[in-house]
């Protein structure tokens, strides 16, 4: 039981820090699988993007087929360029190339992952060892739990 619950805990720890970057890659080198963020030009910006209207300036999301004339994702986020980053849950965007300034592709970098995965698991059980009595729940302003004496 115990091997199951840090098992989970460094699993969850990867899935909450992973580190990853972006690597331009040229627009005849785009990956039939894998993450991509699009940056649209000046041209793509201006246009309406269905579903996602105008002013788009980048979306990311994992491909699904690339073209000549075009490249379609199932978008998990979108940047505009008066607002937030807006988040998306796979989506379909098919985006002309003739819109697309740069593209780059996503990559996780691993071992940095594990070893802040590592640091964290660390310091959890650095805590968990100090004996530092136990944690529990009063309302502030409650009466004392030893009768106010």
């Amino acid at each position: 039981m115990e091997r199951r619950l840090i098992g989970v805990i460094v699993a969850s720890g990867i899935l909450c820090v992973a580190c990853s970057s972006y690597t331009s890659i040229s627009p005849g080198l785009t990956p039939s699988r894998g993450t991509v963020r699009l940056s649209l030009n000046d041209a793509g910006r201006a246009e309406e993007l269905a579903p996602f209207g105008k002013q788009v300036t980048s979306v990311e999301g994992e491909v699904r087929s690339v073209a000549d004339s075009a490249i379609t994702i199932a978008v998990s986020e979108v940047s505009r360029a008066s607002s937030d980053v807006e988040q998306y849950h796979g989506e379909p965007m098919t985006i002309p190339s003739r819109y697309i300034g740069t593209i780059e592709r996503k990559h996780v970098q691993v071992m940095r992952s594990l070893a802040i995965a590592g640091a964290i698991l660390a310091g959890a059980i650095w805590i968990g060892t100090q004996g530092h009595g136990d944690v529990t729940y009063r309302s502030p302003g409650g009466p004392p739990t030893n009768g106010g004496q």
